[in-house]
């Protein structure tokens, strides 16, 4: 599958881990890590670690390489011969690299794709292990998907906030609640299942070292965009996230779609969308649709020159990983429209869609806590990627 670049957070499988003695630092475990070809599909490898990090991987083509960078693993014991049983492998390399993070190199003796990556930690041990599926590509689609390792190298991992310099701020607001709940398909309520997996996705972020996570709300209760948009601005936030399952009532609509704000919509259904979502707004008594003739409108383009673009790249990476977790997203899943919530000018913002509750099968899904694990972990790594690469470009932007 073709992607930029996949990054996947997995960090420890329990909030206390680091207080019960577990360092940052993983060693890798020889017993158990090897790599072997799958009968008509391509290549297995599996690689055991004393507990689970942040790790992310990608392509390079000239040569062909697998790159897969831990934050961090220590690989004394590797020895390669245990990962070239795969014919499509002829070398293994690993070592540190000078930003913090280890880097393990696959010589790949074929071009191929990386179909899922992902670590399972025992409970009790809290040792990890790395399961990742490549499949066999042509030529031309390695080439599309390599990328080059120079920006990589040089990513600030460490973020800067104003009030909070050790820490990246993400606002996640779970749509709609209390007298306003949002969709109602049978007993399903699109407020209740925002809030049980805005929940999941913080709990996975706040596992990550340097992540300051906050919700508009943690309850059942109503909160007016306003007072959603005013909640990033209290705290500072890096990011704002409002997550919804909204229901179309023309057409059909299923997968996951991000929209990103601007004045005219993308389309027809698009802009429906956003009308419905500030009609429940104005029902609630609240009318946030004139808030921007309350300030400067100059003020108000200026921060939106630089954070529309930022926007755009956000929600492209949550897109990326949700695609690569479930190799479907909606036929059109990058989309814009005037949604008041998204009105914050300084802080990137995107609604995410997270399906559907109109789409039998979206529903059916939302409903699932198996789902929205999975879901959450792909949103997650969306957002470290974005963040990873929202960095590294900060130096280039305006001050």
């Amino acid at each position: 599958m073709i992607f930029r670049l996949l990054i996947i957070l997995i960090i420890w499988a329990q909030m206390g881990l680091a207080q019960e003695g577990y360092s940052a630092l993983s060693r890798f475990i020889p017993n158990g890590s090897y790599a072997r070809d799958v009968v008509f599909s391509g290549i297995e490898i599996r690689i055991q670690h004393s507990q689970g990090v942040p790790f992310r991987i990608y392509t390079l083509d000239a040569p062909k390489r697998l790159i897969l960078e831990f934050n961090a693993v220590t690989f004394a014991g590797l020895e390669e011969d245990v990962f070239l049983r795969s014919q499509s492998i002829t070398g293994v390399r690993a070592g540190a690299l000078k930003s913090g993070w280890s880097r393990m190199v696959f010589d790949l003796a074929r071009p191929m794709s990386v179909d899922s990556a992902g670590v399972t930690v025992a409970s009790e041990t809290a040792q990890a292990e790395l399961i990742i599926r490549l499949s066999k590509t042509d030529e031309e689609r390695f080439a599309a998907a390599a990328k080059k390792p120079a920006a990589l190298q040089t990513v600030v991992t460490t973020p800067r906030d104003a009030s909070n310099a050790d820490q990246f701020v993400v606002v996640l607001d779970p749509g709609h609640g209390g007298i306003d709940p949002g969709a109602v398909v049978g007993e399903a309520h699109e407020a209740d299942l925002m809030l049980s997996l805005t929940r999941e996705i913080r709990d996975i972020l706040r596992k990550s070292d340097g992540v300051q996570v906050h919700l508009t709300r943690d309850e059942d209760v109503f909160v007016s965009l306003e007072d959603r948009v005013s909640t990033a601005h209290a705290l500072s936030a890096d990011l704002f996230i409002s997550l919804h399952a909204d229901i179309v009532t023309d057409g059909q609509a299923f997968g996951t779609t991000v929209y990103t704000l601007s004045e005219t919509a993308s389309d027809e259904a698009t802009a429906k969308l956003a009308l419905r979502h500030d009609r429940g707004e104005i029902l609630f008594g609240v009318d946030l649709r004139g808030a921007d003739d309350e300030v400067s409108g100059i003020l108000i383009d200026l921060a939106r020159l630089e954070t529309t673009p930022r926007s755009k790249e956000l929600a492209g990476a949550v897109v990326d990983a949700v695609l690569m977790e479930f190799g479907r997203v909606n036929s059109r899943p990058i989309r814009h429209a005037n949604f008041s919530v998204l009105k914050a000018p300084d802080i990137p913002s995107i609604l995410v869609e997270a399906g559907f509750m109109s789409s039998k099968q979206d529903l059916e899904n939302l409903k699932s806590p198996e789902w929205r694990t999975r879901f959450s972990r792909a949103l997650v790594a969306g957002i470290l990627d974005w963040y990873l690469s929202d960095a590294a470009l900060a130096p280039l932007r305006r001050q």
